[in-house]
């Protein structure tokens, strides 16, 4: 069955799991999440003074890391659930948090050098409109970056059901992580979303793969 994934049910799912959401990705990659996130910001090479831009940015992970990685970035997070972006705001005074759905950016054109997702493209209904926007927001030859799962054969296979004892031993078999983990298998794989980019004025310059593909991270530069 197809899950359901209007704004509204999104939203107060994240909401509800805010409190537990930073302990849960810490399980759920056998805390290697934050390693893989830093691996691939190095990657994108942001410069000093560049306007970086993460959508979907829960509690503020990503753009903690940008900030380690390059201090003189202007960073600012996006996410439409307020309770993420509470916690975000009070681990990060320096970095700017808006509240805001990522299919509809209350940004400028050719406003981002760089715009990064982590994790969060397969909770989006509007995928199409959200590319659009990331197109829209993002300067002519800046780079836009994509960390998510990909948990598709034999050792995806083994990380779903690794994960779902997890989630019963510690979350009591927490509805929100069984969305999480179909979300995964509803997902388009790494090379269909090239594709589906490509459409949309980028061009692929690198791909990482994590843990026998089970994480994947794509970099795109929107065409000048």
């Amino acid at each position: 069955m197809t899950l359901d994934k209007k704004p509204d049910i999104i939203r107060r799912m994240f909401d509800r799991i805010s409190a537990k959401y930073d302990c849960m990705n810490t399980i759920i990659s056998f805390g290697m999440h934050k390693s893989v996130k830093r691996d691939c910001i190095k990657a994108v090479d942001i410069k000093s003074g560049y306007k970086v831009l993460d959508l979907c940015c829960g509690t503020g992970d990503l753009p903690r890391i940008i900030k380690e990685i390059q201090p003189q970035a202007n960073v600012t997070g996006v996410d439409f659930s307020q309770n993420m972006l509470d916690i975000a705001e009070k681990k990060s005074r320096d970095i700017k948090f808006i509240k805001s759905d990522v299919s509809d950016l209350p940004f400028n054109d050719n406003d981002f050098d760089i715009v990064t997702v982590g994790f969060g493209l397969r909770n989006i209904l509007y995928l199409d409109k959200t590319i659009e926007e990331i197109c829209r927001v993002l300067k002519n030859g800046g780079y836009f970056m994509n960390i998510d799962f990909y948990a598709k054969g034999f050792w995806g296979f083994l990380y779903k059901s690794t994960v779902k004892i997890i989630n019963r031993f510690f979350c009591g078999n927490d509805k929100a992580y069984e969305y999480l983990l179909k979300s995964i298998d509803e997902f388009a794989s790494p090379e269909d979303l090239i594709k589906h980019f490509e459409k949309k004025n980028f061009k692929l310059r690198a791909r990482k793969d994590y843990f026998f593909g089970v994480i994947s991270c794509q970099i795109l530069q929107k065409s000048v």
